[in-house]
């Protein structure tokens, strides 16, 4: 969008071109306590493991419905069709061998 704003008024230098939004600053985790050597390892561990999940974008309640409908339904698709081949093949069997 800004691209084309730019290629619409570029012969007109009176027009302000759309401001960049400034990175937002990420708040910084307290420090963990001092731990024994091992339990260091879990905690770090256990440290990244929360941190990548306050990256997590989660879906909303409505989206996670429509997209758990979504997969029942081709579930069920994907189950008729192979009955149906399933139940095709056993015919064509029956045919040839009986």
């Amino acid at each position: 969008m800004a691209r084309q704003l730019r290629r619409s008024t570029a012969g007109n230098a009176a027009v302000a071109q759309p401001s960049r939004k400034a990175p937002s600053k990420v708040a910084q985790r307290p420090a963990l306590p001092k731990l024994t050597s091992q339990s260091k390892g879990i905690g770090k561990f256990l440290g990244e493991v929360r941190s990548e999940l306050r990256k997590v974008v989660w879906p909303t309640r409505t989206e996670a419905r429509n997209l758990t409908v979504l997969v029942v339904g081709v579930s069920v698709v994907v189950g008729i069709v192979l009955g149906f081949v399933d139940y095709a093949f056993s015919e064509l069997f029956r045919l040839l061998l009986g």
